[in-house]
C-alpha cells in the first residue's frame, strides 16, 4: 500500500452507495441460492408485478443471506479489531472507528487484549507438510533439529508484538508443547510482512527456565496447558 490511509466519516452519498451495494449483494446470492438464472424472474426484489407469494419468497430468501452476512460481519469485525490492536491501535481509536464509547468497545472485544503483556502463539496440527518451494521443505511437527526452523517462521507478526513479546508459545492440537525466549534483535522479514523469530540460544526453553518465567508472570501458559486454535490463522498474539 503506497500511501497513508486516513479515516474519514462516511458521507451520506457513500452510506447510500454502501446500502445499495449490500442490497444488491444479498439479492444476487439469494437468487443463486434459489437456483435462478440471470434471466429468470424476479429480476429485482422490488419488481412492481410480483405476487404476494413471490414477494414473500424473495424477502425470505434475502433474509437468509443477511443472516449469513451478520455472522460474517461479526467475525470480520473481531478479526479487524484484533489486527488493529496488534499493529498499534488503542481502544480509543477502535471506539472512534465504530462510533461507540471506549467502554462499549472494551466490553465487546476485551477478550482480544486482556493485559499489557503479549506472547507470540503458534497453533498447528500434529502433522508434517512438505513444500518443495520452501527452503525448509518440511514444516509442521517435523521433530529433531529441524523443529526450531519450522516453529520460528514465517508469521504475519505486527510491529508492536515484535517489539514487546518476550516469548513464543507453540501449541499442537490445542495443547502447549514448546516455548522459546525471543531475541528482541533477532526478527527477520523472510517475506513481505511475514517474519521469522530468533530464539535466545537458538533452542526451546528447558523446564527450569519455563517454571521460572511462569512463576514470575512473564509466561501466560506452560507445557500441557490448553491453547485452542482461534480463527485467523496459525499465528495469533496472546495478550495477558
Amino acid at each position: 500500500m503506497s500511501g497513508e490511509m486516513e479515516r474519514h466519516p462516511l458521507a451520506g452519498a457513500d452510506r447510500s452507495d454502501l446500502h445499495s451495494s449490500l442490497d444488491d449483494l444479498a439479492w444476487a446470492f439469494a437468487r443463486r441460492a434459489a437456483g435462478l438464472g440471470p434471466d429468470d424472474p424476479p429480476l429485482s426484489v422490488n419488481d412492481d408485478d410480483l405476487s404476494d407469494d413471490q414477494i414473500k419468497a424473495a424477502r425470505l430468501a434475502r433474509l437468509t443471506i443477511y443472516k449469513h452476512l451478520e455472522g460474517l460481519v461479526a467475525s470480520s469485525m473481531r478479526l479487524d479489531v484484533g489486527q488493529a490492536l496488534e499493529h498499534g491501535a488503542n481502544w480509543s481509536e477502535v471506539a472512534e472507528a465504530l462510533e461507540v464509547s471506549r467502554q462499549a468497545v472494551a466490553k465487546r472485544f476485551g477478550d482480544l487484549r486482556r493485559g499489557d503483556n503479549v506472547a507470540v502463539v503458534i497453533s498447528r496440527r500434529d502433522r508434517v507438510r512438505e513444500y518443495p518451494d520452501d527452503t525448509r521443505v518440511r514444516v509442521g511437527e517435523v521433530g529433531g533439529p529441524e523443529q526450531y526452523d519450522s516453529d520460528r517462521g514465517v508469521w504475519p507478526i505486527g510491529k508492536k508484538v515484535r517489539a514487546e513479546a518476550k516469548y513464543a508459545i507453540v501449541a499442537v492440537d490445542g495443547i502447549v508443547r514448546r516455548l522459546y525466549e525471543l531475541d528482541p534483535a533477532g526478527w527477520y522479514e523472510a517475506e513481505p510482512n511475514k517474519w521469522e523469530f530468533t530464539a535466545v540460544g537458538g533452542r526451546e526453553l528447558d523446564d527450569l527456565a519455563i517454571a521460572m518465567a511462569y512463576t514470575a508472570g512473564e509466561l501466560p501458559l506452560q507445557p500441557g496447558d490448553d491453547c485452542p486454535t482461534r480463527a485467523g490463522g496459525a499465528y495469533r498474539p496472546h495478550w495477558f
